[in-house]
């Protein structure tokens, strides 16, 4: 077993909790000690727990790093196809036997229950059994969502990372209209941040008026789901907004945000990003950037081929073929 006080680093970061968010910016922490950001592009990857084989993901955790201390591999639901004891025990295996050349992360969504704890990998199941085990060789990082009495300060605190100030009646009014979803809130925020041009606090007024009073989730956070590759959480916002607006009325949001998708795509590639974009005249700068990060995460290809898929969902609901809200379920699904 590879001796952990040698290197003064743990080699297994087991990133556990509900708060999505925080877990992601707690990888891109990780990623960012790994010092220059082209080398540790270059020394990171990602990976599927639910489609990679034994062989990929044991070739992925035994390659060199290329000019570096340390590879980065970053494994979503690292569990989804160890149903058997053998395969729990083949991957504990590979876990014992991690060169010190590689830092594996696996990031296991979870949900908190009252009273109960961790629904999903309490003290109890094998995997935090082994951790356990494993002293200063594994780091255990839990992350829950803020409760409603922390929210207000979460909100603060995140205003303050975008470079922006929130009043404290305004954190709680946002926090009254999202409750503990950390990500829809700094998507507002984003908002918010964009809306007062980062020139003066953010007041109760602005969130009134930008934030949706039923507080129901927007498109942007969907595609964002869609360009992860995470079809649950994609589902998830799907079924949101479905509970408060017309099917078609969110199949044109779609239909508009690819559109759009396509044009900051185009200008990315012909590095002309912030032309004008047809169907949004004056569009602010927060919405640019919301666009263009999104557009990173989608080729030229991949997104013309999701616009004309579309159009076919859109013949499909006004031929009668299939309801909409199937249509929109089967569409969301096949996606991501």
């Amino acid at each position: 077993m590879p001796d952990a006080e040698a290197v003064g680093k743990p080699i297994v970061y087991l990133v556990h909790g509900e708060d999505a968010l925080a877990m992601r910016s707690f990888v891109a922490t990780l990623r960012e000690r790994m010092g220059d950001p082209g080398m540790a592009e270059l020394n990171t990857q990602q990976l599927d727990g639910s489609v990679v084989t034994d062989e990929q993901l044991r070739a992925a955790v035994n390659t060199l790093p290329f000019l570096a201390e340390r590879r980065l591999v970053i494994v979503e639901h690292p569990l989804a196809r160890l149903n058997s004891a053998p395969a729990r025990q083949r991957f504990l295996e590979l876990l014992q036997g991690l060169p010190l050349s590689t830092a594996l992360v696996l990031l296991l969504p979870d949900e908190n229950e009252p009273r109960r704890g961790w629904k999903n990998y309490p003290e109890d199941h094998w995997l935090m059994k082994w951790a356990a085990e494993q002293g200063g060789r594994v780091f255990v990082r839990s992350f829950r969502l803020p409760t409603a009495s922390q929210m207000p300060a979460w909100v603060q605190q995140q205003a303050k990372k975008m470079g922006v100030s929130i009043s404290h009646a305004a954190a709680e009014e946002l926090s009254a209209l999202l409750g503990g979803d950390t990500e829809r809130a700094s998507r507002e925020l984003e908002k918010l941040a964009a809306y007062v041009n980062r020139a003066r606090p953010i007041e109760v007024e602005d969130v009134q008026e930008l934030v949706a009073q039923t507080g129901e989730v927007d498109v942007f956070g969907m595609v964002d789901a869609l360009g992860e590759g995470d079809t649950r959480r994609a589902l998830r916002l799907l079924q949101g907004l479905l509970q408060v607006q017309d099917p078609f009325q969110i199949f044109g949001m779609m239909v508009r945000q690819f559109r759009l998708l396509l044009q900051v795509r185009e200008q990315l590639d012909e590095g002309r990003l912030g032309e004008p974009l047809s169907g949004m005249k004056n569009a602010p700068k927060g919405v640019i950037h919301q666009l263009a990060r999104q557009a990173q995460r989608f080729s030229m290809a991949e997104l013309t081929r999701i616009y004309h898929d579309l159009l076919d969902v859109d013949e499909q609901m006004k031929n009668g073929e299939v309801d909409p809200v199937t249509a929109l379920d089967r569409f969301v699904a096949g996606l991501a």
